[in-house]
């Protein structure tokens, strides 16, 4: 198998878009804000979430780059990676959030596409990686702890989680 991550770019299209209906609009705490929107209108949610990438810290946003996650070229989820957060970030959702397309799930594809955004992360210098999840989404706690992440505390139905060192991720 092939796996890649490709930086969003305006040269993504119906495949990429295909990919974003397949992912609920509302899940597990995240919120696919392309879902049901007009195919015409995608080129314009891509320039949105590419201007993520030069937003300053404030509690509405954060640094963040969106990477597609590719298997064999087919589009099969996405991982955010916030390059600078602070203490409300942490808490809310750390450096790192991903999802999988429906069609795509239990193949163990969110493992490698976190193991890849770790590597990423390690390029830019970010030594401390911080991440959550529901107490109740297994799956997500799985890949967290199978790429390394230890869990800090569990708060209000939160599963806190931190990366150190990421030994498997150099």
């Amino acid at each position: 198998m092939k796996y890649e991550l490709k930086e969003l770019n305006l040269e993504m299209g119906k495949m990429e878009y295909e990919m974003y209906q397949d992912i609920p609009a509302k899940e597990s705490g995240s919120t696919n804000l392309c879902k049901n929107l007009p195919y015409e209108v995608f080129h314009n949610y891509l320039e949105s979430q590419m201007a993520r990438k030069y937003q300053c810290v404030s509690e509405y946003d954060t640094p963040t780059i969106i990477y597609i996650f590719y298997v064999n070229a087919l589009p099969v989820g996405y991982v955010g990676l916030r390059t600078a957060i602070d203490d409300n970030w942490r808490k809310w959702s750390g450096n790192i959030f991903y999802v999988i397309r429906q069609s795509e799930r239990k193949k163990g594809y969110a493992s490698k596409m976190v193991e890849m955004a770790l590597k990423e992360l390690k390029k830019l210098k970010i030594e401390t990686v911080f991440c959550q999840s529901s107490s109740g989404n297994i799956a997500s706690a799985k890949v967290i702890e199978k790429n390394g992440g230890i869990l800090l505390e569990e708060i209000d139905g939160t599963r806190y989680y931190q990366f150190n060192g990421r030994k498997n991720h150099e």
